[in-house]
């Protein structure tokens, strides 16, 4: 009798073992978008371009209205990494991640390993992403430099901007604009170098830069925060030579001296954080199902699935259609 009871036991446990193992294995189903977990992971900010970016972020989850959606910030690699095991554990649907830096590619590779679609924002990781989506640097220096030179009739002065502790920002804004000028034999250049990118460093090194140059036409920066302290500068100094001053990145406070400034042609190139959520546009339409993104190539990236932004050039002319209320940059 026991020896019955024994196996009958037995049997109902490989039977429960068995069917658990099924259910495991059995395909869940398409869900639909309202039943998705889709995760935007990217660094903390208290201010400055990523803190708008997380601003986007959570203004297009209000407006996508998905129950699912969750906007996660981290002030590390390690810790952004810790977030990416956690959401595989949990088996999210979609990421959507704006890495800290390439320190992630293992993470990341994690994620692409457990079955998980990853969207890359702006920076780069080594894993075998769905998309990645980023604006042109190059584009902003090229067309900034153009702006400036027919702006002035092909011959002046211009400052520029340097801030070489960027790195591939700086090298890849600047080389395009180097390119550009050389095509503008009579412009002289007249180079300036910053420790960062703040108001107060692209004020002290333009009010340097003005002491040294009686004449200056234009000026060309390669971050909005700098041009904010050129103007400055050029405020403080006096100064009515100056033709131009040009920005770059979509910082609300520069746009709103674009549209007041009437002497000065102000102007800057996009390199939007709002792009956020075309990145997350696109999760979504695959996660529909609506978008196939193989393949997929962007003028000047030799690897597939690289979507480039173009910059918009803003001047007095548009800077109203690109006001953006409660962003913190």
């Amino acid at each position: 009798m026991k020896r019955t009871i024994s196996l009958f036991v037995a049997l109902v446990m490989v039977a429960f073992m068995f069917a658990a193992c099924q259910a495991e294995q059995a395909p869940a189903g398409e869900k639909t978008l309202e039943e998705s977990q889709l995760v935007v992971v990217m660094p903390a900010a208290a201010h400055g371009w990523i803190a708008a970016v997380v601003f986007f972020a959570e203004q297009k989850g209000q407006e996508l209205g998905i129950p699912g959606y969750r906007v996660l910030t981290s002030a590390s690699v390690a810790e952004q990494a810790g977030q990416l095991d956690e959401l595989i554990s949990q088996r999210v649907d979609a990421i959507v991640l704006f890495p800290h830096s390439d320190e992630l590619s293992i993470p990341a590779e994690r994620v692409v390993d457990a079955g998980i679609p990853l969207f890359l924002f702006n920076r780069n990781v080594h894993a075998d992403y769905v998309l990645r989506l980023l604006g042109s640097n190059i584009m902003i220096g090229a067309e900034g430099a153009r702006v400036i030179a027919e702006g002035i009739g092909g011959s002046g002065v211009v400052a520029y901007l340097a801030v070489p502790s960027v790195g591939s920002t700086n090298n890849e804004r600047l080389g395009s604009f180097w390119a550009v000028m050389e095509e503008y034999p009579d412009i002289q250049l007249v180079t300036m170098t910053a420790n960062s990118i703040s108001i107060e460093e692209g004020l002290r090194v333009t009010t340097d830069m003005l002491t040294a140059n009686p004449q200056v036409d234009a000026i060309f920066t390669i971050d909005d925060s700098l041009s904010i302290g050129a103007l400055q500068a050029v405020r403080e100094a006096g100064r009515s030579d100056i033709q131009f001053i040009n920005g770059a990145g979509g910082a609300q406070i520069y746009f709103h001296m674009i549209h007041e400034t009437e002497d000065i042609w102000l102007f800057s190139a996009t390199y939007a954080a709002s792009m956020i959520k075309d990145t997350i546009d696109l999760a979504v339409e695959y996660l529909e199902g609506r978008r196939d993104f193989s393949g997929l190539f962007s003028e000047g990236f030799s690897v597939p699935n690289v979507v480039v932004i173009p910059p918009v050039i803003i001047d007095r002319n548009n800077v109203e259609e690109h006001f953006a209320p409660g962003s913190p940059w």
